[in-house]
């Protein structure tokens, strides 16, 4: 068959399978709705204020029931008000005046629907679109941020305009998006189980609180509404998943089970969500504080749902299972000890750099004994200091180096800790370092669309390890390393003079290449260097191509590649400095933005600064060829105006030489 033909026929044949997930996923969600019969009998009726909605059902009468009913809905108060206060009104106006003309923005891509709010449509998948397909535009879209923003606006204003055009956009989406009979965690989806979720424990609940006394929505409205509360509640009781996941729909059935209190379910739905929580402080979060996805942005999303359930049952009255909160507070302590100078943390697999100090706080009034909380959460200014600096997590491989606790401190975290449950990347043995600003970086997170990008972060071309003949790391492939099951040796040691850890990855490259990395990290504390040495040895008995791989944040990078000299160059901030030491066949180069033949030298911008997009940062490959190989890699902090430089390096003898720039020699002894 002809090239063309052949590749004719293959969109044909794409085309009709897209065709067909899509027709598979609507029909997914053409499940049965609560009758208003149905409504009535899932209420209890002997629920305090419900006496007129039992006394014309006891009379059969169903429309005076129903009235009562959203009466009693209507103008139920609670003790926690769900409707945030916008801190700039005219902001919060003006975003609600897009939403009035039915502009959005989710995953950071803008659409403005030129007819009435269609749920399923997503600009990623469009005909003839040039958008990277992103199924999370559809998913996000559910979510109904836009309901918080008109709330926002309406509360602000009183303007009825903003509580008409919610529920406008109310009535289509119960009208057009129905209970599913089974889980429907697939693409253009309403109902995948995280979306329940967090409708139900934020968006929803804000607008319950803001709207739910307008004029604008009907009785029957509102009626709908708590029909479909009552639904959400159901599915999420049906069909709960594992990990992050199900924290955010338990703390969206708890947020149904305290909000329609009256429902029949809604104490056992409480006290399920509340006992399944309870018991996955101990499933997804290891003994040393790390949920096991080992992303620490997820990990702040688990805490923040688990604590979400306290929080409101202390506003309600009530109370959670015995030991819920102290399970939580290791959570709180792997926050202390990972944060980097700044508050924020490492960007770990799928995280970016949320600030959590504020958390570290919350933490700190929950927890009174940890004054070591207090104490970074206030920045010193109230509390103690944590009792140690640097840090080994033991379960999750996970090693943090810093010379203090204040804001100019120097902070490394190696990672030789396993896979994880989930949102990983291809990236053990990585390094980060951090002074002042981000200076070692790695990837971090990219949009889940389709893109190169998304691929590129996924990988080890995103992070500072190595490559074998151009291989990345293999791990997904091998399913046992994606959780530990024991507590990790990484001979992690840390006294006054130096931080140590060692991590040994051998779990394959892909290809099939076997090769043996091991990595040693050591921070020499009285020369404020961090020092890495790494050994390669290849399994097969054959020559390979190593390539280690360093990524700069910088604009600049001043090189000196016959020395293995690098060092970034920030007029205001502080800089870093890498010498590699001279070795047989060493070759050291610079890649910068590249695209082909393999996506390299990029880092993609934060998700909170808007669009979606990378930038290009200079990454250093030095690469060495044989059965073995050796880099000895020295990476010196330099304040704006510090003192002498690292000229050269080498491992003597059991010792790391340093060569200074003011011709000093320096040796410090390699742990054994």
């Amino acid at each position: 068959m002809p090239l063309r033909s052949l590749s004719i026929s293959l969109v044909l044949v794409l085309s009709v399978a897209f065709i067909a997930h899509v027709s598979a996923a609507r029909a997914a969600e053409q499940g049965p709705r609560m009758s208003d019969a149905e409504l009535l009998q899932a209420v209890d009726l002997q629920f305090p204020g419900m006496e007129a909605v039992a006394k014309a059902v006891a009379a059969g009468n169903r429309q005076a029931a129903l009235d009562a009913l959203a009466a009693f809905f209507r103008h139920r108060k609670e003790p926690r008000d769900f409707c945030p206060k916008p801190k700039r009104v005219a902001n919060a106006v003006l975003a609600a005046e897009k939403i009035l003309k039915h502009q959005v923005a989710v995953v950071g891509i803008p659409y403005a629907f030129p007819g009435p709010v269609d749920w399923r449509f997503n600009p990623t998948t469009a005909p003839d679109t040039k958008l990277v397909r992103d199924h999370e535009w559809t998913w996000q879209f559910n979510r109904h941020r836009e309901f918080v923003t008109l709330a926002e606006a309406y509360r602000a204003t009183g303007d009825e305009k903003f509580a008409r055009e919610f529920a406008e956009w109310l009535a289509s989406w119960i009208r057009d998006r129905p209970v599913p009979d089974e889980a429907a965690n697939v693409p253009f989806s309403a109902w995948r189980t995280i979306e329940c979720g967090i409708r139900t424990s934020s968006t929803w609940p804000a607008a319950l609180a803001a709207f739910r006394a307008s004029p604008s929505l009907s009785d029957r409205l509102l009626l709908d509404w708590l029909k479909s509360w009552l639904e959400h509640g159901s599915y999420l009781h049906r069909f709960p998943r594992h990990g992050n996941w199900l924290t955010m729909e338990m703390n969206g059935l708890y947020h149904i089970g305290t909000l329609v209190p009256f429902a029949k379910e809604a104490e056992s739905w409480r006290n399920y969500a509340a006992e399944r929580l309870a018991k996955e402080t101990e499933i997804q979060v290891y003994p040393d504080g790390a949920q096991f996805e080992l992303a620490p942005g997820y990990h702040n999303v688990a805490l923040r749902n688990m604590l979400a359930i306290p929080r409101l049952a202390e506003d309600y009255g009530r109370k959670v299972p015995d030991g819920y909160l102290a399970g939580l507070e290791k959570m709180f302590a792997y926050n202390l000890w990972a944060m980097q100078p700044d508050g924020s943390l490492p960007e770990w697999n799928d995280s970016g750099r949320g600030n959590v100090r504020g958390l570290l706080a919350e933490g700190a009034a929950i927890f009174p004994h940890r004054q070591d909380f207090l104490w970074v959460a206030t920045q010193g200014k109230r509390g103690s200091p944590p009792d140690h600096t640097s840090h080994y997590f033991p379960w999750a491989g996970q090693v943090i180096m810093r010379s203090g606790w204040d804001r100019k401190a120097l902070f490394l975290g190696f990672e030789a800790g396993p896979f994880g449950a989930g949102h990983q990347h291809e990236d053990k043995l990585s390094a980060v370092i951090f002074a002042d600003r981000p200076l070692l970086v790695e990837g971090g997170i990219y949009p889940y669309d389709a893109s190169k990008w998304r691929s590129y972060v996924l990988g080890s071309q995103a992070h500072n390890v190595v490559l074998v003949d151009g291989a990345e790391q293999n791990r997904r492939a091998r399913r046992e390393t994606f959780l530990a099951k024991a507590p990790l040796d990484a001979d992690f040691q840390s006294n006054a003079r130096f931080d140590f850890a060692r991590g040994v990855y051998e779990d394959g490259f892909a290809g099939g290449i076997r090769v043996r990395h091991e990595r040693e990290v050591l921070f020499d504390k009285p020369n404020q260097l961090f020092v890495i040495r790494d050994r390669l040895a290849a399994l097969d008995g054959k020559g390979h191509r190593y390539e280690a791989l360093w990524h700069l944040d910088t604009d600049k990078l001043h090189g000196e590649p016959q020395n293995g000299i690098y060092e970034t160059q920030s007029a205001t901030q502080s800089n870093l400095r890498m010498v590699v030491a001279k070795a047989a066949g060493l070759e050291c180069r610079v890649v910068e933005g590249q695209v082909e033949p393999v996506v390299q030298g990029w880092l993609p911008r934060p998700l909170y600064e808007g669009p979606r997009g990378v930038r290009p940062i200079p990454c250093v490959i030095c690469g060495q060829s044989g059965e073995r190989a050796e880099f000895l890699t020295v990476f010196q902090p330099l304040k704006t105006g510090s003192g002498p430089r690292v000229a050269a390096a080498a491992f003597r003898d059991g010792s790391v030489e340093i060569t200074w720039s003011d011709s000093r020699k320096t040796t410090t002894p390699w742990p054994k």
